[in-house]
């Protein structure tokens, strides 16, 4: 066994140097921890799945008792689609528990077991999200416009659509995909190979995200069952506002809310995880074991959130008893049962026709109320994105957002997920006033072509704003840091004399590789030009022990050879040019706020280096450092700055640029330590994300 405590692992030595770089990956007893909580999730949802699958099989063999006409099982499309989620959330929770090889073993390798957990995991994940994407269409049709999937033999070519897709993609891309294998570790379970990011997207993160988008379907639903909004008739896709109107029946909310949450509530974790994991390469929350084990845990649970929206929204399927009042789950239930006469949508609609050719019956200074509230909101959210952008591309000095790094964290993550949901509510609102200003109803007046003119006009203005309102909540913070930290790579350290870019090792970088610093300097035409390198290595023999020396293709007669840090006692010593004597030490405080104090080897004090900003490293490696490093004056004060770090390289995040005026054992020491830190946080950001 290697190592101490929950860090240590059942590996040997020799599997400790191959794992991550193969299909082969040793867990330590912490991340054994975290997969139990996980493969515990499995079996509560696979209990759950076995649960209602026997109840149903048990309702299947009551009706052969039954005398005359038997009930069949399909009676309505919502019977299959129901079938098919039950049966994606089995596939999804019997691979989720195939981990308890893994928790014995102590290692994930890859193999036939791991291809099976693999195909297990994608094709029922896949399964999940497809089949909640046609239950959130069918039911919205169903009770927005009394449409639906009203065959049973569509509803069978669609399931079967669904499963053939996923069987025979899945099967071929497996037996296509041999090196590397299609499904392998990644690292922490066995799902479909880093190496082919396009798959993962195709066969499962599209359909997990638009599964999760179209679920906002079910929020007019709501405001339709309040009677604060009506559907057109015979225009379904317009709609009027009403705010006269009310439910007197709070159930069918409470069964649409649950329909809504047992999809979004497993899925948020994911599809956000996926989706920074995919586009955001250099903010990586969801990269650490911890955070992939909750989300993987919470997604885990999507048999059990499934199985309880059935029982309690949708009863009368699967030849399961209906609710005692019919009135209460026929919207939500059914998709061939006509709406009742208390909430009709159709009575709803034939009972306001007075509103159908009006303004909203809302009063003036409410209305105006309303709108300034909600481009008060609209402001706001984008100061929130400007403030992120500004945060993350320009970390130093410290912002209130970025001050600790959990706070940064749950301000970003807070802002994407607000961001979703507010763009929602805004492309309801464009399209409310796009339906109502320019609807065929509306009574128009004055010269025909002057009115096409001023229509049109107002169109191309007003449609370019209502999409950045639209999409722009959610996907401007990622476009704009994009393009702002491209800049920054590019000038921020225009008013240096140099620049370091520090590459850390990846995930799967050889063993024999080592992360390096190179070394670049401004000549008298201006242009950079890459003077010298630095590699960082461990001691062979004692561990705490790391060198941080001239490699042998850049040996400058007069630059200082190497600065060796010692991270038990926290101290470092530098050679002089030669190899022969050591020219300077000196300690250092990476904890907290980096502090270094730098002396001669008669103790005479060269430096005294500190940073402005705490928290410069990040402890758990899920950033890169970042900090500000200034000369400490004579009276206590921070004077110039020494170096600092600008921003990751974009799209690579084991990349990471410093802007230094020298090479000096001042700029040296901390630039040393940065990339040991650098690396570390690399390995994390290039892990193959589960």
């Amino acid at each position: 066994m290697s190592g101490s405590g929950f860090d240590s692992t059942v590996c040997t030595p020799e599997q400790l140097e191959i794992s991550g770089a193969s299909e082969f990956y040793c867990y330590t007893r912490r991340q054994n921890v975290g997969l139990v909580a996980v493969t515990l999730a499995g079996f509560l949802s696979l209990a759950a799945v076995v649960t209602i699958l026997g109840l149903i099989a048990r309702n299947i063999l009551r009706t052969f008792k039954k005398k005359g006409d038997r009930p069949a099982l399909i009676q309505q499309p919502m019977d299959l689609f129901m079938l098919s989620l039950f049966f994606g959330d089995l596939f999804q929770s019997i691979g989720v528990v195939m981990d308890v090889r893994w928790i014995n073993n102590g290692i994930v390798q890859g193999g036939d077991f791991c291809t099976a957990q693999g195909m297990l995991q994608n094709i029922g994940q896949a399964a999940i999200a497809m089949s909640t994407f046609i239950i959130t269409l069918h039911t919205f049709d169903t009770i927005w416009r009394r449409g639906g999937i009203g065959s049973r033999k569509l509803a069978a070519v669609i399931v079967g659509t669904i499963w053939t897709f996923l069987v025979l993609t899945v099967s071929i891309s497996t037996a296509v995909h041999r090196s590397p294998r299609f499904y392998a570790p990644t690292p922490y379970w066995c799902w479909i190979n880093s190496a082919y990011p396009k798959y993962r997207i195709a066969i499962e993160n599209f359909w997990l995200w638009i599964g999760f988008a179209v679920s906002v379907l079910y929020v007019p639903l709501l405001f339709w069952d309040t009677g604060h909004i009506i559907p057109g008739d015979p225009e379904w896709w317009t709609f009027k506002i009403n705010t006269d109107a009310h439910s007197n029946h709070q159930l069918p909310k409470l069964k649409l809310t649950l329909c809504a949450l047992a999809y979004c509530l497993p899925v948020l974790p994911t599809s956000l995880a996926r989706w920074f994991l995919f586009v955001h390469d250099d903010a990586k929350p969801f990269a650490t074991p911890e955070a992939q084990f909750i989300v993987k845990g919470i997604f885990s649970l999507s048999g059990v959130f499934d199985v309880v929206a059935f029982k309690v929204a949708r009863s009368g399927l699967l030849l399961f008893p209906s609710s005692d009042n019919p009135d209460e789950t026929s919207s939500v239930a059914s998709g061939n049962s006509p709406p009742t006469p208390e909430v009709s949508l159709h009575d709803d609609v034939k009972s306001t026709n007075s509103v159908d050719n009006a303004k909203p019956n809302v009063p003036s200074w409410r209305f105006r109320l309303l709108v300034c509230a909600w481009v008060l909101v609209n402001v706001l959210d984008v100061i929130w994105i400007i403030y992120y952008i500004r945060s993350a591309t320009e970390p130093n000095p410290r912002t209130a957002a970025n001050k600790s790094h959990a706070g940064w964290q749950a301000y970003y993550l807070m802002m994407y997920a607000f961001g979703f949901y507010w763009g929602c509510v805004n492309i309801v609102v464009w399209m409310w006033y796009f339906q109502s200003k320019y609807s065929p109803t509306r009574t128009q007046s004055g010269n025909s072509v002057v009115r096409s003119l001023r229509k049109w006009g107002s169109v191309a203005v007003l449609l370019p704003i209502s999409v950045i309102m639209g999409l722009g909540p959610f996907f401007a913070p990622v476009v704009g840091i994009k393009l702002i930290q491209q800049q920054a790579w590019l000038h921020r350290c225009d008013l240096f004399s140099g620049e370091v870019v520090l590459n850390g090792l990846l995930f799967t970088s050889p063993r024999n590789a080592i992360p390096v610093a190179s070394f670049y300097f401004r000549q008298p035409n201006g242009n950079l030009e890459k003077q010298y390198d630095y590699g960082l290595t461990q001691d062979g023999t004692n561990r705490s022990l790391w060198h941080f020396a001239l490699l042998p293709d850049s040996q400058p007669l007069t630059q200082i050879q190497s600065v060796t840090y010692d991270f038990d006692n926290f101290t470092f010593v530098s050679t002089c040019p030669g190899n022969t004597s050591q020219c300077s030490q000196g300690s250092f405080k990476d904890t907290g706020v980096l502090e270094l104090s730098i002396t001669d080897p008669f103790n005479s004090t060269i430096a005294h280096l500190r940073a402005v900003d705490k928290g410069w490293d990040y402890g758990k490696s899920d950033d890169a450092p970042s900090y500000i490093l200034k000369q400490v004056d004579g009276d206590g004060s921070l004077g110039n700055v020494v170096v600092r770090t600008a921003v990751t390289r974009p799209e690579h995040c084991y990349s990471l640029k410093l802007c230094a005026n020298d090479a000096d054992i001042a700029t040296l020491a901390p630039v040393g330590l940065t990339l040991f830190r650098q690396n570390e946080y690399s390995k994390v950001c290039s892990t193959p994300n589960s």
